[in-house]
């Protein structure tokens, strides 16, 4: 049966319900409100609040209609409540709204009231008859009147009024228990003291009381963490065969590891030390790995992966791939791995689409052979044509720009361990709820010897003043950053973004006429591998001396020479993601300088951008990127859609560790859920149906 029928609605509403994504009753159920008000209290005007952010409601006797032919005319009504004071209902230009209005009759009148000249007055309210009851709530006897409850205020739709949809809600929450089915087992629900599917959907649309208000947001909020948690620990299930933790079949050979340790310039964290420790234990467990590694900019994380290759290499004697979003990254890593691990004798080699056809022939037949022991790449790893002798360890760096089908890829090879790295401080609570099937290991301590990066708001005449400053560093053989601010959001940089980096490239040059412009370098999404990597060559070698780039040098890019950067309209970007870009400098013992330029210093934007001036904690910014701009600011593309969760919900960790638990308890009992085929049902459904 089609929405239009089961609405009883015309062709024109169905069409615009099917525009804005809503195609059947499941979709026009799954549509919730975004708040709600309260008219279940009705009060008497001399108890009114007159700065009450939500509507608040009376009721009222129409002692008086009269109509003001003044400009457009309108219609001034009184009335007298209970106690006998006295109010004014004012309506413009709307003789269908007056006209429901008949003088010696009661009406539950729903507003925000004004004071205005010793009169309480509502302009426009919503006015329905005090007798008017509520259709859906069953016995003539025990309904209540429909203005007098908790009314559910819904986004407005495209074409949609979000009155209109309201009311077909209303009308049809009845047909409920047609379309929607408990998924979860009885015994499931008693222990995490969840109401039903039914009493929630219904309840969320238009709440009984607050009490079931409350349960029902708890339990969808519940639903929709669970089944990220379901899908997590499934693919948890899947890659490593079981939930559980096995112990360790023998201990580590650590002193393994200590010839690559000696030959390096500088000691390892007690971070560092602590995660090489998990790593390798892991490595034990007769199990692949699951493990995300989170470590701020600079922390150190590329060595601990080199480590871990070294060890594989040695003691399995097996192969590692390091994969990296970008080439210039993977040229970066491959450098870095080949002079701590080329003189123990480890053959390491560079995988990309760059190479030519003969090079990248080559390299395959010597993975597939066994020549290589590792191999650093980006995407073109994981081509169908790749293989390998015997891979036993997968390090993926900046992991959110790879999907969990482009990991799988590698379970093909026997599920080798992954390690999956992120320099995207994530905090606890979200980890927990994102990425429940990962172990989670933390960096939280940057080298000795780094200096810590002065940051500094700046106005645009602030930043005309930096002008000599720059020309000192260029002049001291210093490198300098501008980035240029995010206009759209995508995984490349899109033609807008490149469009506003060239355009900065040549105010720069301008700018900066002191120096040849050939020293002022442009890097941005759309270029070619060749082109970016001719460019960074040119940046580290020193040719070039300012960059201008958009958001591509977030990711990973390591010059130690550069010690100040400059980022426009930095109001654009959320904190965690300005944190990141400040990573790129400070890389070395030279003092660093982030000036985060933006137009106008109002007071929002301001005290925002202020608090970079005050810490470098990862995790602190993670987390108030959280408060402020919601979880979608630090997940970015590692999950999507999630974003409405509230921060009170993905800041308790109690509760989310209470979801873990449940989505364990499910899969333990039933590891393929085909004894729950509602719940089986509910997995499959795409995102946005049934709770989720």
């Amino acid at each position: 049966m089609s929405l239009k029928t089961i609405l009883h609605t015309t062709d024109r509403y169905a069409k615009l319900l099917a525009e804005n994504g809503i195609c059947t009753l499941k979709d026009f159920f799954n549509n919730f409100p975004r708040t709600y008000e309260d008219r279940s209290q009705i009060k008497p005007l001399d108890q009114l609040v007159f700065d009450e952010k939500g509507k608040t409601a009376t009721k009222g006797l129409i002692t008086e209609k009269k109509y003001v032919p003044r400009g457009k005319g309108f219609y001034n009504i009184s009335f007298i409540d209970e106690r006998h004071n006295k109010g004014q209902i004012t309506i413009f230009w709307s003789w269908y709204l007056a006209s429901k209005l008949s003088v010696n009759n009661r009406y539950i009148i729903v507003g925000k009231p004004t004071m205005k000249m010793g009169k309480i007055i509502f302009t426009h309210p919503d006015v329905a008859p005090a007798t008017a009851t509520d259709p859906t709530e069953g016995n003539e006897g025990n309904q209540r009147p429909l203005a007098s409850r908790i009314v559910p205020i819904y986004s407005e739709l495209q074409g949609i009024k979000p009155g209109r949809f309201a009311q077909k809600i209303r009308e049809n929450l009845n047909k409920v228990e047609e379309h929607f089915h408990e998924y979860l087992p009885t015994a499931f629900r008693e222990k995490f003291k969840l109401i039903d599917v039914i009493t929630t959907i219904k309840n969320l649309h238009y709440p009984e009381n607050f009490q079931l208000l409350e349960q029902a947001r708890f339990r969808l909020f519940f639903d929709r963490l669970l089944r990220i948690q379901l899908y997590s620990l499934k693919n948890r299930l899947e890659y490593q065969g079981t939930l559980e933790t096995p112990a360790l079949s023998e201990t580590p050979h650590r002193n393994v590891i200590k010839p690559l340790l000696d030959q390096l310039s500088f000691s390892l964290t007690v971070a560092q030390k602590k995660v090489i420790v998990q790593i390798l234990e892991d490595f034990y467990r007769n199990k692949p790995m699951l493990r995300l590694l989170q470590g701020d900019v600079g922390s150190g994380k590329t060595i601990v992966a080199t480590v871990a290759m070294r060890y594989i290499s040695q003691v399995r004697k097996a192969q590692s791939v390091l994969l990296a979003p970008l080439e210039v990254l993977a040229v970066q890593h491959y450098k870095t791995l080949a002079k701590y691990l080329l003189p123990l004798g480890i053959r390491i080699e560079l995988l990309t689409w760059s190479l030519s056809q003969q090079k990248k022939k080559e390299i395959k037949d010597w993975l597939k052979s066994g020549k290589i022991d590792i191999v650093v790449g980006t995407h073109a790893l994981l081509q169908e044509d790749v293989d390998f002798r015997d891979l036993k360890f997968v390090c993926i760096d900046e992991q959110h720009k790879f999907g969990v089908q482009q990991r799988a890829k590698f379970k093909r090879f026997n599920s080798p361990h992954i390690l999956q790295m992120t320099a995207t401080p994530i905090p606890r609570s979200m980890a927990l709820a994102f990425f429940g099937e990962f172990d989670v290991s933390v960096i939280d301590e940057l080298p000795a010897g780094r200096q810590p990066i002065e940051t500094k708001v700046i106005n645009e005449k602030e930043y005309v003043s930096l002008k000599a400053r720059l020309l000192q560093k260029i002049s001291q053989g210093q490198k300098v950053f501008v980035v240029t601010p995010l206009i759209s959001e995508s995984e490349s940089d899109s033609m807008i973004d490149v469009k506003s980096a060239i355009t900065e490239h040549a105010e720069i040059s301008a700018f900066l006429s002191d120096i040849w412009p050939e020293r002022i370098g442009l890097l941005h999404g759309k270029m070619r591998p060749s082109e970016k990597e001719q460019i960074m060559n040119e940046f580290k070698s020193g040719k070039i001396s300012v960059l201008v780039s958009t958001t591509v040098i977030e990711v990973g890019v390591d010059i130690p020479e550069a010690t100040v950067m400059i980022i426009k309209n930095a109001e654009r970007f959320g904190l965690s993601q300005l944190h990141q870009l400040r990573g790129r400098i400070g890389r070395s013992n030279l003092k660093s300088y982030c000036f985060l330029e933006t137009a106008k210093k109002s007071w929002d934007t301001y005290d925002r951008l202020k608090i970079m001036e005050t810490t470098t904690d990862g995790f602190k910014l993670a987390e108030l990127d959280m408060k402020n701009r919601g979880s979608g600011e630090i997940l970015g593309t590692m999950q999507s859609g999630q974003s409405d969760i509230p921060l009170e919900i993905l800041s308790n960790l109690k509760f989310l560790e209470q979801v873990q638990e449940g989505a364990l308890r499910l899969l333990k009992r039933y590891p393929n859920l085909e004894e729950l085929p509602e719940l089986k049902n509910f997995m499959e459904e795409k995102i946005g149906d049934v709770l989720a």
